[in-house]
């Protein structure tokens, strides 16, 4: 896209770009030319088993732009990083405060998509504070064109591989993934002992704000809102023990997804020193890519879909068509229910009446 300085920053300078995504001519019923619309999404930050062994990892964050709308956009990003995570020079892109950073504008043609690098550093101590996760943050106008503006958000997770390395013990988490219903999910994570003796095992998940337990299952306890505790016993050498947690998240935080948690993994033995890892885990959910119903266009934060139909009758009842099928469906068993007793009638008399030729 065309780069053009706004009064204060330019645009970070070499956006990779991808070819246009035109939409269809519009049809009947579509809407007036002069829409709107904007919307980013992001990759995580991964980091490899090399981060270990540095003092900082220097790597990039993709952001993708596409305009919605049916006008020429101008499109203004920015973005916010968590405590350990540095912007390492992006240039067009400058500090914001409070670890957020403002960049210039791009001026994007309707249907048309865009990618850029943010250049991040990722402290070598950052592995204690985890989960990280950031968040990114598009605006467009049109000015002479259309009034106001229309505004997307997505998050981005920082996800650290197992460590510090530590011989004797594994650890492993797979993500959690929310569908469109906003409903409960599950965590699992796996502790193995890799060592020559049995250990007593522990587990501990630490979760972003607005992402719980509720319902801690035996042998876990919740330390504060966003952690808990499980001892999941003696893992005996070469073998490994599963834990399964339910989790649940508030729709905002479904909306701020993609997200991070974190696992910290222990094992005891019952000689020799405590051995233990951490490591993060992905949060996702289908909410932060739903387009709400009522919405004509993806111009804003998304929230958690209701069921399909559910939220055109209070408490979730039948509709009138409905009721009508079901009454029909009843008439018609109870008409077939009579004319079987009829029939069962009729023939019992033949069989017990006098006969006419004796």
């Amino acid at each position: 896209p065309t780069t053009t300085a706004p009064a204060t920053t330019a645009g970070p300078s070499a956006p990779t770009t991808t070819p246009p995504v035109r939409t269809s001519a519009p049809g009947p019923g579509a809407p007036a030319p002069g829409r709107l619309g904007v919307r980013v999404s992001t990759d995580d930050v991964v980091l490899t088993d090399a981060y270990w062994n540095a003092a900082g990892t220097t790597t990039t964050l993709r952001i993708t732009v596409t305009n919605t709308g049916d006008v020429t956009e101008q499109i203004r990003l920015s973005y916010t990083l968590p405590a350990g995570m540095t912007d390492a020079g992006t240039a067009g892109c400058a500090p914001a405060g409070g670890g957020g950073h403002r960049c210039g504008a791009w001026t994007t043609a309707a249907g048309a998509r865009f990618s850029t690098l943010i250049s991040v550093r990722v402290d070598g101590d950052a592995w204690r504070r985890m989960p990280l996760s950031g968040a990114v943050r598009v605006s467009a106008t049109a000015p002479g064109v259309v009034a106001g503006s229309v505004d997307d958000n997505e998050g981005f997770a920082v996800l650290f591989p197992p460590g510090p390395p530590v011989p004797g013990i594994a650890l492993r988490a797979d993500g959690v993934a929310f569908d469109i219903s906003g409903s409960a999910s599950e965590l699992a994570v796996r502790l193995g002992n890799t060592g020559k003796v049995d250990a007593d095992g522990r587990i501990e998940v630490v979760l972003p704000d607005g992402v719980t337990i509720p319902a801690p299952p035996a042998g876990c306890a919740a330390l504060s809102a966003t952690r808990t505790r499980c001892d999941v016993g003696a893992v005996r050498a070469g073998g490994a023990a599963t834990l399964r947690l339910t989790v649940s998240a508030t729709a905002e935080a479904q909306r701020d997804a993609p997200l991070a948690g974190a696992v910290v993994g222990r094992l005891d033995p019952r000689s020799g020193q405590a051995r233990q890892l951490q490591m993060s885990f992905r949060i996702t959910a289908a909410a932060a890519m739903a387009t709400p119903i009522a919405t004509p266009a993806p111009a804003g934060s998304q929230g958690v879909l209701a069921a399909a139909g559910a939220g055109d009758r209070p408490g979730g009842g039948l509709s009138t068509a409905q009721r009508g099928a079901v009454a029909l469906i009843v008439i018609s068993v109870l008409l077939v229910v009579l004319a079987l007793a009829l029939a069962t009638v009729s023939l019992r008399r033949r069989l017990t009446g006098p006969s006419g030729g004796r």
